[in-house]
């Protein structure tokens, strides 16, 4: 009976609480006299990612205030859930944007969060915008990624191995959504250098020991040491490089760097690494870090695929009897229309089933 009860009070509540957002919206329809469009994010606002999280959050709301200054047609509102870089959680927020929020678009970044949301949205006829390694995510008629080709991230870095004369090499290769990048990687590498590789292992996203898996690596003495994951595992990853070998400043990788949180960053200073452009323009990290925010990765793409998204919703065209363009229309104009197109991350064209690919450039990790 206390069952029965209780679930029907957690339905009232529920029903009460849809009641209370739609008389809201409602009223915001009433005064600005436009149709309301909503837009879920669903990204890591607490936990180990929470700084990229709240960095996206705040990159998001400044992106839209922006636009909302060269005046718009509809009336954007953005709705945050908190996934805490868990898969399931991701899973339950992207379902209850969809379902209880009844989004357009759903954003997310980082392929442990951004594959699930593809899948979800994808299945339900909402668009996803993400930012992730590889083109998963855009698997399906209506998902949207903002990143680099692995093949134009696996050449910089082996032309900069190259540069510095880098004559070996370990890779430890996240065996989850990173994996095929690496896989990039270690094709380039033996199809365009004389680089040898002395160890490679793959590794699982959240490892907390790799002194033995180091102990065998160091043993093959390479030059340089290539690696991936997400925090905290490469912050684990380099500090025990260090009480193995005596040092951890032959280690780069690709934009893991600036995914570590600031208050560990100090772990890779002064090491290079290829970064992917996905932090933003200078003019954008200044204007965030005006706002007490500190950009970092997808920060950048996260407001650009927000930019491309409005963008296309403002200028698709919309069919007769209809009030706002269907996703079909929004998809048309942003395959038509996204070449060359100018974002706070830098120029973008979509290519293939919805990749707005960006240049990736050769960076340091200073101060």
């Amino acid at each position: 009976m206390k069952k029965i009860i209780s679930a029907l009070v957690f339905l009232t509540i529920v029903i009460c609480g849809i009641y209370i957002i739609q008389a809201n919206e409602s009223n915001s329809a009433l005064k600005s006299g436009k149709p309301i469009i909503k837009i879920g994010a669903t990204l890591p606002l607490t936990g180990n990612a929470a700084e990229a999280g709240q960095a996206a959050r705040e990159a998001m709301i400044m992106t839209l205030e922006v636009l909302q200054k060269q005046g718009l047609k509809y009336d954007y509102h953005l709705i945050f859930e908190d996934n805490q870089m868990s898969p399931q959680k991701v899973a339950l927020t992207t379902n209850k944007l969809i379902h209880v929020d009844k989004v357009s678009a759903v954003f997310s970044f980082w392929g442990l969060m951004s594959n699930v949301a593809a899948a979800i949205a994808n299945a339900n006829d909402v668009l996803n915008f993400s930012c992730t390694f590889g083109e998963n995510s855009t698997k399906g008629k209506y998902n949207f990624n903002f990143a680099p080709l692995y093949t134009q991230q696996a050449k910089i870095m082996v032309d900069e191995l190259k540069r510095r004369e880098i004559k070996s090499v370990a890779l430890f290769i996240d065996a989850s959504d990173i994996r095929e990048q690496y896989e990039a990687v270690e094709a380039e590498i033996k199809e365009n250098s004389n680089i040898k590789i002395v160890f490679s292992e793959h590794i699982q996203n959240g490892e907390r020991n790799y002194r033995f898996t180091i102990a065998k690596a160091h043993s093959r003495r390479p030059d340089m040491y290539l690696i991936s994951g997400y925090p905290p595992s490469p912050i684990i990853f380099l500090r025990q490089l260090k009480q193995i070998t005596g040092r951890n400043d032959n280690v780069t990788s690709i934009d893991t760097f600036i995914e570590i949180p600031r208050e560990h960053r100090s772990v890779v200073n002064g090491l290079w690494y290829v970064d992917s452009n996905w932090v933003g323009n200078d003019l954008f990290q200044e204007q965030l870090i005006a706002r007490y925010v500190t950009p970092t990765t997808c920060t950048g793409t996260v407001a650009s695929n927000l930019e491309i998204f409005i963008t296309a919703f403002e200028n698709a065209d919309i069919k007769a009897g209809e009030v706002i363009p269907d996703n079909n229309s929004i998809v048309a104009w942003i395959f038509d229309n996204i070449k060359d197109f100018k974002t706070v991350n830098g120029i973008t064209t979509v290519i293939n089933e919805g990749l707005f690919v960006v240049e990736p450039t050769i960076k340091t990790i200073q101060n």
